[in-house]
Protein backbone atom coordinates (compact mmCIF):
# COMPACT_ATOMS: atom_id res chain seq x y z
CA UNK A 1 0.00 0.00 0.00
CA UNK A 2 2.82 2.45 -1.14
CA UNK A 3 2.39 5.89 -1.60
CA UNK A 4 5.32 7.42 -3.57
CA UNK A 5 5.99 11.51 -4.24
CA UNK A 6 6.72 12.21 -7.93
CA UNK A 7 10.56 13.94 -8.09
CA UNK A 8 12.75 13.80 -10.89
CA UNK A 9 14.22 10.75 -9.78
CA UNK A 10 12.52 7.91 -8.45
CA UNK A 11 15.15 6.66 -6.62
CA UNK A 12 14.80 9.93 -4.04
CA UNK A 13 11.06 9.30 -4.44
CA UNK A 14 11.64 6.32 -2.61
CA UNK A 15 12.65 8.12 0.28
CA UNK A 16 8.93 9.20 1.04
CA UNK A 17 6.99 6.31 0.88
CA UNK A 18 4.47 5.23 3.06
CA UNK A 19 4.75 1.58 3.52
CA UNK A 20 2.29 -1.23 3.51
CA UNK A 21 1.58 -2.58 6.90
CA UNK A 22 3.29 -5.65 7.99
CA UNK A 23 1.71 -7.73 10.12
CA UNK A 24 3.46 -7.51 13.53
CA UNK A 25 5.79 -4.57 12.29
CA UNK A 26 8.11 -3.62 15.12
CA UNK A 27 8.88 0.35 15.87
CA UNK A 28 12.69 1.23 14.86
CA UNK A 29 15.12 0.89 18.13
CA UNK A 30 12.55 -0.80 20.45
CA UNK A 31 14.53 -1.66 23.44
CA UNK A 32 14.86 -5.39 24.06
CA UNK A 33 12.30 -7.26 25.08
CA UNK A 34 10.26 -4.04 24.89
CA UNK A 35 6.90 -5.28 23.07
CA UNK A 36 6.52 -3.21 19.21
CA UNK A 37 2.43 -3.48 20.80
CA UNK A 38 0.55 -4.60 23.99
CA UNK A 39 -2.97 -4.70 25.64
CA UNK A 40 -4.38 -2.40 27.47
CA UNK A 41 -7.21 -2.81 30.13
CA UNK A 42 -9.76 -1.73 28.15
CA UNK A 43 -7.91 -1.80 24.51
CA UNK A 44 -4.42 -1.79 23.07
CA UNK A 45 -1.10 0.09 22.60
CA UNK A 46 0.57 0.32 19.37
CA UNK A 47 4.62 1.74 19.25
CA UNK A 48 5.06 0.62 15.22
CA UNK A 49 3.93 4.34 14.41
CA UNK A 50 6.01 6.61 16.47
CA UNK A 51 7.90 7.65 14.35
CA UNK A 52 9.63 11.58 14.79
CA UNK A 53 9.87 11.15 18.50
CA UNK A 54 13.20 9.79 20.32
CA UNK A 55 11.18 7.63 22.80
CA UNK A 56 10.94 4.22 21.19
CA UNK A 57 8.34 2.99 24.23
CA UNK A 58 6.38 6.21 22.63
CA UNK A 59 2.80 5.32 20.29
CA UNK A 60 -0.89 5.71 20.27
CA UNK A 61 -3.56 3.98 22.22
CA UNK A 62 -6.88 2.45 20.89
CA UNK A 63 -9.18 2.36 23.60
CA UNK A 64 -13.12 2.30 24.57
CA UNK A 65 -12.38 4.73 27.45
CA UNK A 66 -15.25 7.65 28.01
CA UNK A 67 -17.79 5.14 26.65
CA UNK A 68 -16.67 5.77 22.96
CA UNK A 69 -15.81 2.08 22.18
CA UNK A 70 -13.49 2.49 18.94
CA UNK A 71 -10.92 -0.17 20.33
CA UNK A 72 -13.85 -2.65 20.16
CA UNK A 73 -15.28 -0.85 16.62
CA UNK A 74 -11.45 -0.86 15.52
CA UNK A 75 -11.73 -4.76 15.91
CA UNK A 76 -15.04 -5.67 14.07
CA UNK A 77 -13.71 -3.23 11.18
CA UNK A 78 -11.20 -5.59 10.51
CA UNK A 79 -7.96 -4.42 12.34
CA UNK A 80 -4.22 -3.52 11.58
CA UNK A 81 -4.77 -5.77 8.36
CA UNK A 82 -7.78 -3.56 7.40
CA UNK A 83 -7.52 -0.10 8.91
CA UNK A 84 -3.66 -0.04 9.86
CA UNK A 85 -2.26 1.31 12.79
CA UNK A 86 -2.99 4.28 14.71
CA UNK A 87 -0.94 7.39 13.58
CA UNK A 88 -3.03 9.65 16.47
CA UNK A 89 -5.01 10.01 19.31
CA UNK A 90 -8.52 10.70 19.49
CA UNK A 91 -9.50 14.52 18.03
CA UNK A 92 -12.37 16.11 18.12
CA UNK A 93 -13.44 16.90 14.13
CA UNK A 94 -16.71 19.56 14.05
CA UNK A 95 -19.47 17.44 15.80
CA UNK A 96 -18.07 14.04 16.36
CA UNK A 97 -14.37 12.30 18.56
CA UNK A 98 -12.17 10.67 15.62
CA UNK A 99 -8.90 8.98 15.44
CA UNK A 100 -6.23 8.32 12.94
CA UNK A 101 -5.26 5.09 11.45
CA UNK A 102 -2.54 4.54 8.34
CA UNK A 103 -5.58 3.50 6.27
CA UNK A 104 -8.76 5.22 7.34
CA UNK A 105 -9.56 7.84 10.01
CA UNK A 106 -12.65 6.55 12.43
CA UNK A 107 -15.48 8.66 13.52
CA UNK A 108 -17.81 7.26 16.07
CA UNK A 109 -21.58 8.22 15.48
CA UNK A 110 -22.79 8.02 19.16
CA UNK A 111 -26.42 8.01 17.66
CA UNK A 112 -25.55 5.20 15.64
CA UNK A 113 -23.51 3.31 18.18
CA UNK A 114 -20.75 2.32 15.60
CA UNK A 115 -17.82 3.91 14.13
CA UNK A 116 -17.32 5.12 10.14
CA UNK A 117 -14.66 5.37 7.75
CA UNK A 118 -14.31 8.96 6.68
CA UNK A 119 -14.53 9.71 3.13
CA UNK A 120 -10.68 11.36 3.37
CA UNK A 121 -9.95 11.48 -0.17
CA UNK A 122 -12.87 13.75 -0.20
CA UNK A 123 -11.52 15.72 2.83
CA UNK A 124 -8.10 16.69 0.92
CA UNK A 125 -10.29 17.53 -2.15
CA UNK A 126 -12.39 19.87 0.24
CA UNK A 127 -9.20 21.06 1.70
CA UNK A 128 -7.87 21.66 -2.05
CA UNK A 129 -4.73 19.19 -1.48
CA UNK A 130 -5.36 18.09 -5.19
CA UNK A 131 -2.34 19.53 -7.10
CA UNK A 132 -0.20 18.21 -3.83
CA UNK A 133 -2.21 14.87 -4.00
CA UNK A 134 -1.00 14.75 -7.96
CA UNK A 135 2.02 16.14 -7.85
CA UNK A 136 3.65 14.67 -4.83
CA UNK A 137 1.50 11.10 -4.58
CA UNK A 138 0.38 10.56 -8.66
CA UNK A 139 -3.27 10.53 -7.14
CA UNK A 140 -5.40 12.25 -9.77
CA UNK A 141 -7.78 15.29 -9.09
CA UNK A 142 -11.06 14.96 -7.84
CA UNK A 143 -13.56 14.93 -10.57
CA UNK A 144 -17.28 15.95 -10.87
CA UNK A 145 -19.45 12.97 -12.68
CA UNK A 146 -23.11 11.27 -12.59
CA UNK A 147 -24.51 8.15 -13.48
CA UNK A 148 -22.68 4.62 -12.21
CA UNK A 149 -19.38 5.89 -10.79
CA UNK A 150 -18.22 2.04 -10.61
CA UNK A 151 -17.83 1.98 -14.19
CA UNK A 152 -15.18 4.00 -13.61
CA UNK A 153 -13.18 0.77 -12.39
CA UNK A 154 -13.57 -0.38 -16.11
CA UNK A 155 -9.81 -1.35 -17.50
CA UNK A 156 -8.78 -3.16 -19.83
CA UNK A 157 -7.33 -6.38 -17.86
CA UNK A 158 -9.58 -5.96 -14.71
CA UNK A 159 -7.53 -5.41 -12.27
CA UNK A 160 -8.77 -2.72 -10.58
CA UNK A 161 -12.54 -4.33 -10.57
CA UNK A 162 -10.50 -7.54 -8.83
CA UNK A 163 -8.88 -4.64 -6.55
CA UNK A 164 -11.93 -3.21 -5.27
CA UNK A 165 -13.81 -6.10 -5.15
CA UNK A 166 -10.98 -7.93 -2.98
CA UNK A 167 -13.16 -7.21 0.62
CA UNK A 168 -16.45 -8.29 1.56
CA UNK A 169 -18.17 -4.81 1.39
CA UNK A 170 -15.88 -2.29 -0.69
CA UNK A 171 -18.81 0.62 -0.60
CA UNK A 172 -17.96 0.86 2.91
CA UNK A 173 -13.86 0.96 2.85
CA UNK A 174 -13.29 2.18 -0.38
CA UNK A 175 -16.15 4.58 -1.50
CA UNK A 176 -16.85 4.93 -4.66
CA UNK A 177 -14.27 6.09 -7.27
CA UNK A 178 -14.18 10.04 -7.92
CA UNK A 179 -11.86 10.21 -11.01
CA UNK A 180 -11.67 7.80 -13.68
CA UNK A 181 -8.44 6.01 -14.35
CA UNK A 182 -5.76 8.28 -14.91
CA UNK A 183 -2.28 7.64 -16.40
CA UNK A 184 0.42 8.81 -14.22
CA UNK A 185 4.07 7.54 -15.39
CA UNK A 186 4.66 5.01 -13.42
CA UNK A 187 1.47 3.74 -12.36
CA UNK A 188 -2.64 3.96 -13.70
CA UNK A 189 -4.29 5.32 -10.85
CA UNK A 190 -7.97 5.87 -9.75
CA UNK A 191 -9.05 8.05 -6.44
CA UNK A 192 -11.71 6.69 -4.57
CA UNK A 193 -14.18 8.87 -1.67
CA UNK A 194 -11.46 6.88 1.12
CA UNK A 195 -8.68 5.65 -0.51
CA UNK A 196 -6.73 5.42 -4.31
CA UNK A 197 -5.47 2.19 -6.22
CA UNK A 198 -2.49 2.56 -8.31
CA UNK A 199 -1.61 -0.42 -10.65
CA UNK A 200 2.18 -0.12 -11.25
CA UNK A 201 3.47 -0.45 -14.84
CA UNK A 202 6.43 -2.48 -13.87
CA UNK A 203 7.84 -4.08 -11.13
CA UNK A 204 8.77 -1.70 -7.84
CA UNK A 205 10.37 -2.30 -4.43
CA UNK A 206 6.77 -2.32 -2.81
CA UNK A 207 4.96 -4.29 -5.75
CA UNK A 208 4.83 -6.60 -8.99
CA UNK A 209 3.93 -5.03 -12.55
CA UNK A 210 0.42 -5.41 -12.84
CA UNK A 211 -0.40 -5.42 -9.55
CA UNK A 212 -2.69 -2.78 -7.59
CA UNK A 213 -1.69 -1.45 -4.22
CA UNK A 214 -3.78 0.72 -1.87
CA UNK A 215 -3.08 4.39 -0.95
CA UNK A 216 -2.87 4.59 3.02
CA UNK A 217 -5.19 7.88 3.25
CA UNK A 218 -4.86 8.39 6.72
CA UNK A 219 -1.10 8.88 6.05
CA UNK A 220 -1.94 11.37 3.34
CA UNK A 221 -4.73 13.28 6.07
CA UNK A 222 -2.02 13.47 8.43
CA UNK A 223 1.05 14.51 5.94
CA UNK A 224 -0.97 17.25 4.23
CA UNK A 225 -2.84 18.81 7.98
CA UNK A 226 -6.02 17.03 8.80
CA UNK A 227 -4.85 15.66 12.01
CA UNK A 228 -4.20 18.12 14.88
CA UNK A 229 -0.50 18.29 15.52
CA UNK A 230 -1.28 17.21 18.97
CA UNK A 231 -3.70 14.32 18.25
CA UNK A 232 -0.59 13.39 15.91
CA UNK A 233 1.95 13.30 18.60
CA UNK A 234 2.84 9.73 20.11
CA UNK A 235 1.89 9.70 23.85
CA UNK A 236 4.34 8.32 26.41
CA UNK A 237 3.97 4.63 26.60
CA UNK A 238 1.51 2.70 28.93
CA UNK A 239 4.30 -0.04 29.77
CA UNK A 240 7.03 -0.20 31.77
CA UNK A 241 8.97 -3.78 32.10
CA UNK A 242 11.98 -5.20 33.85
CA UNK A 243 13.52 -8.48 34.33
CA UNK A 244 16.45 -10.21 36.48
CA UNK A 245 19.48 -11.15 34.90
CA UNK A 246 19.50 -14.48 36.24
CA UNK A 247 16.20 -16.97 35.72
CA UNK A 248 15.27 -18.84 38.63
CA UNK A 249 14.35 -22.57 38.31
CA UNK A 250 11.45 -24.57 38.97
CA UNK A 251 11.52 -27.09 42.15
CA UNK A 252 9.86 -29.08 44.78
CA UNK A 253 8.28 -27.60 48.00
CA UNK A 254 9.64 -30.19 50.24
CA UNK A 255 6.58 -30.48 52.67
CA UNK A 256 7.46 -30.84 56.27
CA UNK A 257 4.16 -33.74 57.43
CA UNK A 258 4.81 -36.75 58.14
CA UNK A 259 2.02 -38.18 55.84
CA UNK A 260 -0.91 -37.55 53.33
CA UNK A 261 1.09 -34.29 51.64
CA UNK A 262 1.99 -35.72 48.65
CA UNK A 263 5.84 -36.45 49.60
CA UNK A 264 8.74 -36.25 48.70
CA UNK A 265 10.23 -35.37 52.14
CA UNK A 266 14.48 -34.30 52.67
CA UNK A 267 14.05 -36.66 55.74
CA UNK A 268 12.83 -39.59 53.92
CA UNK A 269 14.70 -42.65 53.95
CA UNK A 270 17.09 -42.52 50.85
CA UNK A 271 16.16 -39.14 50.56
CA UNK A 272 18.81 -35.59 50.58
CA UNK A 273 19.75 -35.48 53.96
CA UNK A 274 19.62 -39.41 53.96
CA UNK A 275 22.47 -39.50 51.36
CA UNK A 276 24.01 -36.87 53.00
CA UNK A 277 24.93 -38.43 56.34
CA UNK A 278 25.87 -41.31 54.30
CA UNK A 279 28.06 -39.66 52.55
CA UNK A 280 29.47 -37.82 55.36
CA UNK A 281 30.02 -41.09 57.35
CA UNK A 282 31.85 -42.60 54.54
CA UNK A 283 34.45 -39.64 54.16
CA UNK A 284 34.73 -38.83 57.77
CA UNK A 285 33.52 -42.23 59.79
CA UNK A 286 31.18 -39.65 61.57
CA UNK A 287 27.61 -39.06 60.84
CA UNK A 288 26.23 -35.85 60.90
CA UNK A 289 22.74 -37.08 61.94
CA UNK A 290 21.12 -34.01 59.71
CA UNK A 291 18.32 -36.53 58.77
CA UNK A 292 17.38 -37.45 62.78
CA UNK A 293 17.77 -33.57 63.30
CA UNK A 294 15.86 -32.73 60.60
CA UNK A 295 12.81 -36.07 61.87
CA UNK A 296 12.83 -33.89 65.29
CA UNK A 297 12.54 -30.15 64.41
CA UNK A 298 10.57 -30.52 61.17
CA UNK A 299 8.23 -33.44 60.99
CA UNK A 300 4.78 -32.29 61.96
CA UNK A 301 2.13 -35.10 62.97
CA UNK A 302 -0.68 -31.83 63.87
CA UNK A 303 -4.17 -33.59 61.94
CA UNK A 304 -5.33 -29.69 61.88
CA UNK A 305 -2.17 -28.62 60.32
CA UNK A 306 -2.32 -28.65 56.36
CA UNK A 307 0.45 -27.03 55.01
CA UNK A 308 4.26 -27.08 55.86
CA UNK A 309 7.25 -27.14 53.87
CA UNK A 310 10.43 -25.55 52.57
CA UNK A 311 9.06 -23.46 49.46
CA UNK A 312 11.32 -19.83 50.95
CA UNK A 313 14.18 -22.22 50.53
CA UNK A 314 13.47 -23.60 47.28
CA UNK A 315 13.22 -20.04 46.04
CA UNK A 316 15.84 -18.74 48.16
CA UNK A 317 18.35 -21.55 45.95
CA UNK A 318 16.54 -21.06 42.79
CA UNK A 319 17.59 -16.83 42.90
CA UNK A 320 20.87 -17.47 44.18
CA UNK A 321 22.31 -21.11 43.15
CA UNK A 322 22.94 -22.59 39.35
CA UNK A 323 20.17 -24.99 38.86
CA UNK A 324 21.28 -28.93 39.47
CA UNK A 325 20.23 -30.51 36.40
CA UNK A 326 21.74 -34.24 36.03
CA UNK A 327 22.81 -36.97 38.56
CA UNK A 328 26.04 -36.76 40.00
CA UNK A 329 27.72 -39.53 41.68
CA UNK A 330 30.12 -39.01 44.71
CA UNK A 331 31.79 -42.36 46.02
CA UNK A 332 29.32 -44.44 44.93
CA UNK A 333 26.22 -42.82 46.19
CA UNK A 334 24.13 -41.02 43.57
CA UNK A 335 22.45 -38.11 44.35
CA UNK A 336 19.39 -37.37 41.94
CA UNK A 337 18.70 -34.05 40.62
CA UNK A 338 15.67 -33.92 43.23
CA UNK A 339 17.95 -34.93 46.23
CA UNK A 340 20.69 -31.91 44.82
CA UNK A 341 17.53 -29.55 44.86
CA UNK A 342 16.28 -30.87 48.19
CA UNK A 343 20.17 -30.12 49.87
CA UNK A 344 20.13 -26.85 48.73
CA UNK A 345 16.28 -25.76 49.32
CA UNK A 346 16.98 -26.96 53.68
CA UNK A 347 20.03 -25.29 53.64
CA UNK A 348 18.80 -22.18 52.20
CA UNK A 349 15.79 -22.29 54.53
CA UNK A 350 17.98 -20.82 56.98
CA UNK A 351 18.57 -17.53 55.04
CA UNK A 352 16.87 -14.42 56.46
CA UNK A 353 15.73 -11.67 54.68
CA UNK A 354 18.77 -8.97 53.82
CA UNK A 355 15.21 -6.51 53.21
CA UNK A 356 11.58 -7.02 53.21
CA UNK A 357 8.79 -5.27 52.68
CA UNK A 358 5.01 -6.15 53.83
CA UNK A 359 3.35 -7.68 56.99
CA UNK A 360 1.47 -10.87 57.30
CA UNK A 361 -1.89 -8.62 58.34
CA UNK A 362 -2.16 -6.73 55.50
CA UNK A 363 0.13 -8.23 53.25
CA UNK A 364 2.35 -5.68 50.91
CA UNK A 365 1.00 -2.02 50.43
CA UNK A 366 -0.19 -1.51 46.66
CA UNK A 367 2.69 1.85 46.05
CA UNK A 368 5.43 -0.36 48.06
CA UNK A 369 4.99 -3.21 45.54
CA UNK A 370 5.13 -1.18 42.74
CA UNK A 371 7.73 0.55 43.33
CA UNK A 372 9.99 -2.28 44.72
CA UNK A 373 9.11 -4.13 41.43
CA UNK A 374 10.66 -0.95 39.66
CA UNK A 375 13.62 -0.52 40.92
CA UNK A 376 14.98 -3.84 42.28
CA UNK A 377 13.81 -6.01 38.94
CA UNK A 378 13.79 -3.25 36.91
CA UNK A 379 16.58 -1.05 37.65
CA UNK A 380 18.71 -3.35 39.45
CA UNK A 381 17.67 -6.91 37.73
CA UNK A 382 17.52 -8.80 40.50
CA UNK A 383 15.03 -11.53 41.37
CA UNK A 384 13.24 -11.46 44.87
CA UNK A 385 11.10 -13.69 46.33
CA UNK A 386 7.52 -13.22 47.10
CA UNK A 387 4.74 -14.59 49.83
CA UNK A 388 1.48 -15.09 48.08
CA UNK A 389 -1.70 -15.58 50.93
CA UNK A 390 -3.84 -18.51 49.33
CA UNK A 391 -6.60 -17.29 51.54
CA UNK A 392 -5.76 -18.58 55.02
CA UNK A 393 -2.96 -18.45 57.56
CA UNK A 394 -0.60 -20.81 54.60
CA UNK A 395 1.73 -18.41 52.55
CA UNK A 396 3.13 -19.58 49.43
CA UNK A 397 6.93 -18.12 48.18
CA UNK A 398 7.69 -18.42 44.95
CA UNK A 399 11.06 -16.58 43.51
CA UNK A 400 9.88 -13.50 40.83
CA UNK A 401 12.58 -12.39 38.32
CA UNK A 402 10.16 -10.37 36.16
CA UNK A 403 7.04 -7.82 35.79
CA UNK A 404 5.62 -6.72 32.77
CA UNK A 405 3.25 -2.96 34.30
CA UNK A 406 0.38 -1.27 32.21
CA UNK A 407 -0.37 1.85 32.82
CA UNK A 408 -4.12 3.46 32.42
CA UNK A 409 -4.74 6.81 33.33
CA UNK A 410 -7.62 7.52 35.61
CA UNK A 411 -10.10 9.17 33.53
CA UNK A 412 -11.15 11.99 36.08
CA UNK A 413 -7.43 12.21 36.87
CA UNK A 414 -4.75 11.68 34.57
CA UNK A 415 -1.99 12.99 36.32
CA UNK A 416 -2.23 11.92 39.58
CA UNK A 417 -4.27 9.01 39.37
CA UNK A 418 -3.09 5.86 37.57
CA UNK A 419 -4.39 2.34 37.82
CA UNK A 420 -2.22 -0.60 36.79
CA UNK A 421 -2.30 -3.87 35.76
CA UNK A 422 0.95 -5.05 37.16
CA UNK A 423 1.80 -9.00 35.49
CA UNK A 424 4.52 -10.90 37.94
CA UNK A 425 6.34 -13.69 36.40
CA UNK A 426 7.95 -16.38 38.75
CA UNK A 427 8.97 -19.70 38.96
CA UNK A 428 7.17 -22.26 40.43
CA UNK A 429 7.44 -25.17 42.55
CA UNK A 430 4.61 -27.67 41.82
CA UNK A 431 6.26 -29.93 39.71
CA UNK A 432 8.36 -33.20 39.91
CA UNK A 433 11.33 -32.90 42.24
CA UNK A 434 13.50 -34.42 39.55
CA UNK A 435 12.33 -31.25 37.38
CA UNK A 436 14.81 -29.84 35.24
CA UNK A 437 14.29 -25.82 33.75
CA UNK A 438 11.51 -23.47 34.21
CA UNK A 439 7.89 -23.43 34.91
CA UNK A 440 5.76 -20.58 35.60
CA UNK A 441 3.43 -19.43 38.26
CA UNK A 442 0.43 -19.85 38.08
CA UNK A 443 0.17 -21.11 34.70
CA UNK A 444 2.19 -19.79 31.29
CA UNK A 445 -0.02 -16.61 31.78
CA UNK A 446 2.21 -15.59 34.72
CA UNK A 447 0.17 -13.68 37.68
CA UNK A 448 -1.72 -10.36 37.68
CA UNK A 449 -2.63 -7.82 39.85
CA UNK A 450 -4.42 -4.80 39.65
CA UNK A 451 -3.96 -1.57 41.60
CA UNK A 452 -4.13 1.75 41.20
CA UNK A 453 -0.96 4.64 42.64
CA UNK A 454 -1.49 8.47 43.27
CA UNK A 455 1.55 11.01 42.36
CA UNK A 456 4.99 10.19 39.91
CA UNK A 457 4.28 6.24 38.82
CA UNK A 458 7.99 5.43 39.63
CA UNK A 459 7.84 7.07 43.02
CA UNK A 460 3.81 7.12 43.88
CA UNK A 461 2.73 8.42 47.02
CA UNK A 462 0.16 6.09 47.69
CA UNK A 463 -1.76 3.61 46.56
CA UNK A 464 -4.10 0.88 46.70
CA UNK A 465 -5.29 -2.89 45.77
CA UNK A 466 -8.07 -2.60 43.49
CA UNK A 467 -10.68 -5.55 41.85
CA UNK A 468 -9.57 -8.90 42.57
CA UNK A 469 -6.19 -7.88 44.31
CA UNK A 470 -8.28 -6.90 47.24
CA UNK A 471 -8.53 -9.56 48.84
CA UNK A 472 -9.36 -13.81 48.38
CA UNK A 473 -6.45 -16.61 47.63
CA UNK A 474 -3.74 -14.76 45.89
CA UNK A 475 -5.52 -11.55 45.72
CA UNK A 476 -1.93 -9.52 46.70
CA UNK A 477 1.28 -10.47 48.38
CA UNK A 478 2.09 -10.99 51.75
CA UNK A 479 5.48 -10.09 51.10
CA UNK A 480 8.61 -9.44 49.04
CA UNK A 481 12.12 -9.82 50.37
CA UNK A 482 15.09 -11.01 49.29
CA UNK A 483 17.55 -13.15 51.42
CA UNK A 484 20.97 -12.61 53.18
CA UNK A 485 23.06 -15.89 52.42
CA UNK A 486 26.14 -14.57 54.62
CA UNK A 487 26.91 -18.02 56.07
CA UNK A 488 26.48 -15.63 59.49
CA UNK A 489 23.69 -14.75 59.15
CA UNK A 490 21.72 -18.21 58.79
CA UNK A 491 19.53 -19.48 61.84
CA UNK A 492 19.41 -15.88 63.57
CA UNK A 493 15.65 -16.07 64.65
CA UNK A 494 16.24 -19.92 65.59
CA UNK A 495 17.68 -22.93 63.99
CA UNK A 496 15.93 -23.73 61.27
CA UNK A 497 18.63 -26.46 59.29
CA UNK A 498 20.59 -28.61 60.51
CA UNK A 499 23.77 -27.01 62.04
CA UNK A 500 25.97 -30.26 60.45
CA UNK A 501 24.65 -29.38 56.79
CA UNK A 502 27.78 -27.78 55.65
CA UNK A 503 27.35 -25.68 52.80
CA UNK A 504 30.68 -26.78 51.17
CA UNK A 505 30.26 -30.57 51.71
CA UNK A 506 27.10 -29.63 49.37
CA UNK A 507 28.85 -28.08 46.94
CA UNK A 508 31.09 -30.74 46.37
CA UNK A 509 28.19 -32.98 45.83
CA UNK A 510 27.01 -30.74 42.96
CA UNK A 511 30.53 -30.83 41.24
CA UNK A 512 30.49 -34.56 41.64
CA UNK A 513 33.48 -34.70 44.08
CA UNK A 514 34.32 -35.87 47.03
Amino acid sequence: MPLIRRSAALAAALLFVFASVPAGAAAADQPPGYPADYELPNGHFYTQTNAGTKDPTAGFSVTDEASIPLWSQFQQLGGVPAIGYPISGRFQLGAYIVQGFQKAILQWQPDAGRAVRLNVMDMLHDAGKDAALQADHLIPPQSAGDGDRLKLLDFPNDAFKAAYASVPDPMAGFGVPTSPIVDEGPSYTIRLQRTAMQLWKKDEPWAKANTVTFVNAGDLAKEQGLIPAAAAKPEPGRLVAGQADVTPWSGWWWPSLSAGDGGPHVFDRNGPLDKYDGLVEKLTGTDPQTQQWELAHFQFFDPALDWAGKCNGWAVAALTEPEPVAPVTVDGITFSVADQKGLLADYHFADPAAWLIGDKEGGVKAADFHKTLLDWVGRQHKGLVMNAFDGTQQVASFAVFRFQAVYLPDPADPVNKTHVRMTVWAADYHVDPNFVGLKIWPDDKAKTYSYVIYGDRTNPTAGDWEGDSVSGPFAHPQNLWYPDTRPESRNLFGELTSPALDYNVIQRILKGSA
